[in-house]
């Protein structure tokens, strides 16, 4: 039996037995792993702190040929506004649904671990959460490698023009040349264009203060979503939770915020 130590973000659970929980861990050394946590339904369980639904813990583990079990974690971040807010906690369920469809299992990487954690940190403070959730799709596309193609038609690689449209399946814009490549590509503003630019190269903290019309909100949705699900090659579950808050709020009308 060894151990080891590491910190890790809890990306999701799920219960088994009567007082045991399943974790699944996001690591910059281990990458995704899965440990369980044994008594942490029971009141006042010492692990019971540091495993909740994305809480940043530094974990003692137990490992072994079949499932580790978390011996020993401490808290180093709650993030405990994302989960007394619905809304946070729903966007904060999709990007943890993200991130584990486009990550295999105990693959270290040190950058999407500290991308992750900004975006939760983000997530706390953010106010247009829809934008923050395209920020985070073509970024997390980028990182994983799928950067989509917005300098140029992805081609002929000839620069843009006026007339052009994004391409789930090719990877990128096309310009009017091409469009008969893919029929189903769809309309995109070259001030779209720009803007997922920006969410390319700049980081979080510039971007949090974009005030974006809404016909620009619509398109991003209609490109870097497909985008995203193109790659993933699978739906997500949490997408139709997003819906159902959206469509909740759009009835309630605006509100002072959290």
């Amino acid at each position: 039996m060894s151990l080891y130590r590491t910190d890790a973000v809890v990306l999701g659970h799920r219960n088994i037995g009567e007082a045991d929980r399943i974790l699944t861990l996001f690591s910059p050394e281990k990458g995704k792993i899965h440990a369980v946590a044994r008594g942490v339904r029971r009141l006042n369980n010492r692990l019971l702190g540091g495993t909740q639904l994305f809480t940043f813990s530094n974990f003692l583990i137990v490992e072994s040929k079949t499932l580790d079990s978390i011996s020993q974690c401490e808290v180093k971040e709650s993030f405990h506004k994302i989960r007394s807010n619905l809304e946070r906690m729903a966007y904060g369920l999709y990007f943890a649904e993200m991130l584990r469809a486009s990550t295999p299992e105990e693959d270290k990487n040190y950058s999407l671990f500290n991308f992750f954690l900004k975006t939760l940190y983000f997530l706390q403070e953010w106010n247009d959460l829809e934008v923050l959730s395209r920020i985070y799709e073509v970024k997390l596309m980028a990182i994983q490698g799928f950067t989509p193609e917005v300098f140029r038609c992805v081609n002929c690689g000839n620069k843009l023009s006026e007339k052009i449209r994004f391409s789930s399946n090719l990877g990128g814009v096309i310009c009017f040349r091409c469009l008969k490549h893919d029929v189903r590509a769809v309309d995109i503003d070259y001030e779209t264009v720009k803007v997922m630019r920006d969410f390319i190269k700049k980081p979080y903290r510039e971007l949090i203060h974009m005030d974006l019309r809404e016909e620009i909100k619509r398109q991003l949705k209609n490109t870097s979503q497909p985008f995203m699900l193109h790659h993933l090659d699978k739906k997500l579950k949490t997408m139709g939770f997003i819906n159902d808050i959206n469509g909740l709020k759009a009835s309630a009308g605006p509100t002072g915020g959290d």
